[in-house]
């Protein structure tokens, strides 16, 4: 029996494919869009947690989203 928990999503490109963004941008979707990402010490693999991933997603859509597409949708 293999047991697998998504507690840590790790690494700039896991990351990333999680939210459909550039591996390569992963800094500035940190600074200057609140990616909820962080290294240890800011250096080493880049680490996120999934329910992190989903808020920030779900708050991009959100933001880019006209509000009557908006009002049918899980929040």
């Amino acid at each position: 029996m293999e047991l697998h928990m998504d507690i840590c999503v790790k690494g700039a490109r896991a990351i990333c494919e999680a939210v459909g963004e550039n591996p390569k941008q992963i800094v500035r979707l940190v600074r200057d869009l609140g990616l909820p990402a962080w290294r240890r010490a800011g250096s080493g693999s880049w680490r996120a947690l999934p329910e992190d991933l989903k808020r920030w997603i779900l708050s991009q859509r959100n933001q880019h989203l006209p509000e009557p597409l908006r009002q049918d949708l899980p929040q």
